[in-house]
């Protein structure tokens, strides 16, 4: 367990702004640190409602909800970067010694996918070309799209899209490519994002970067690792990257991206940037998140000092930990699989985690196709360790959907 003695004047209640996993992880770390969460929950049966610290219940966007928390807390920081800023600023302006960290600006520019295309563009880093696409013109858009990107190209919602929601591959154009794009530009815009088309990268491998930057700009870098998507979802990660025969030049590069990114916000907290390696070695920045990210996760094992640890560090001016991850580091997530029913109960696994890894449980009440609820978290001395041990977790994955199916058969009818 990592404890840290608090400085003299430094923050000791944490408002977190969500009741999500992420939520529930931050509160634990909060803990660690020997900081008091107060947690902002939809529900009462949110995963961070269910440790037993102090909730709210109410939305991210009630402003007595967000009185009432501020009128607990020292800082408050945000589990996602789906927020009304407007409401943030009301409730913060009737609680003025109440910090939020990362600032407004930060999230502002994490909102929107465009406004971080310009952030990187300004900070010279390569990221995937793109243009503007609407609904009203959108037939000579998508023309004008394919043209430039003959090789396909991925429709994008500037905000709001998270797990592959707010993404639609176009590889060719036809009638129904055309319909289900306007579709999917209507709902965008009726949201209040706008949509872009952005070159689809033929890419050797996705890469992540997390760090954590402090109060005082110090910066703290995890490692680069890989990871690996299923339907926009991350599902699992491994590294170092370059453990795995990644050019160390990569990581170096990928850190001083993070380094500059957490400049130009002046950020505070940590922070993720996911990038695209394309087959001629070229790093692309995909995008970033302001806030303790999927592939960081791996992070969560034994005594190593998390990204959450770092997180809620920074967040309340304490000296932040060096991350330490030893061997191979490896996460893969337990997911609802598709043909589970919306909404089914899902308590707890019984079964023991494989050996050489951890468990984290998130503690929703209930599964749905593609839900994130726990992952598992390992260490491996060698690739080919490695390897087994990402096998064990899948093996472990599939035998926990098995056994809850059996179980339903088993149960009479009445009883479920």
């Amino acid at each position: 367990m990592i404890m840290r003695t608090r400085p003299t004047g430094t923050p000791d209640r944490l408002g977190i702004l969500g009741g999500g996993q992420l939520a529930r992880m931050l509160a634990e770390a909060a803990r660690r640190q020997g900081v008091t969460p107060v947690v902002l929950a939809g529900s009462p049966d949110d995963p961070a409602a269910g440790l037993g610290v102090d909730v709210i219940v109410g939305t991210l966007d009630d402003p007595s909800a967000l009185s009432a928390l501020m009128s607990r807390v020292d800082v408050v920081t945000p589990e996602n970067e789906f927020l009304d800023l407007d409401r943030l600023d009301q409730a913060l302006a009737q609680h003025p010694t109440v910090d939020l960290r990362p600032g407004r600006a930060a999230l502002a520019v994490a909102q929107d996918k465009l406004a971080q295309k310009r952030m990187f563009a300004h900070l010279d880093v390569a990221t995937a070309p793109a243009v503007p696409v609407a609904a009203a013109s959108l037939a000579a858009d998508l023309q004008q799209a394919a043209a430039r990107f003959p090789d396909g190209f991925v429709l994008k919602w500037s905000r709001f899209g998270y797990d592959g929601r707010g993404n639609l591959m176009v590889r060719h154009l036809s009638e129904a490519t055309l319909a289900r794009a306007r579709r999917f530009c209507e709902r965008g815009e009726r949201a209040g994002a706008a949509v872009f088309a952005e070159q689809r990268i033929d890419f050797a491998t996705e890469l992540a970067m997390v760090a954590t930057r402090g109060a005082d700009g110090d910066l703290a870098t995890f490692p680069l690792v890989r990871s690996r998507q299923e339907g926009g979802i991350c599902r699992e990660t491994v590294g170092p990257a370059v453990a795995l025969g990644c050019d160390p030049h990569l990581e170096a590069q990928a850190g001083a991206v993070l380094a500059a990114v957490g400049r130009h916000l002046d950020f505070c907290g940590t922070f993720a940037v996911e990038f695209f390696l394309d087959r001629h070695g070229t790093l692309l920045a995909n995008e970033m998140a302001p806030r303790v990210h999927n592939t960081g996760h791996y992070t969560l094992f034994d005594d190593e000092p998390s990204q959450f640890d770092l997180h809620v560090q920074a967040v309340t001016a304490r000296p932040l930990a060096r991350p330490a991850v030893h061997g191979l580091a490896l996460m893969r997530n337990l997911l609802g699989p598709p043909d589970v029913a919306p909404d089914t109960p899902c308590p707890p696994p019984t079964a023991v985690a494989p050996t050489g890894t951890r468990l984290t449980w998130y503690g929703k009440a209930t599964a749905s196709p593609g839900r994130k609820l726990g992952h598992l978290t390992g260490r491996a001395t060698s690739p080919a360790q490695a390897r087994e041990l990402q096998a064990a977790m899948q093996a472990y994955e599939r035998q926990l959907w098995h056994d809850r199916r059996t179980q339903e058969r088993r149960e009479p009818r009445h009883a479920r």
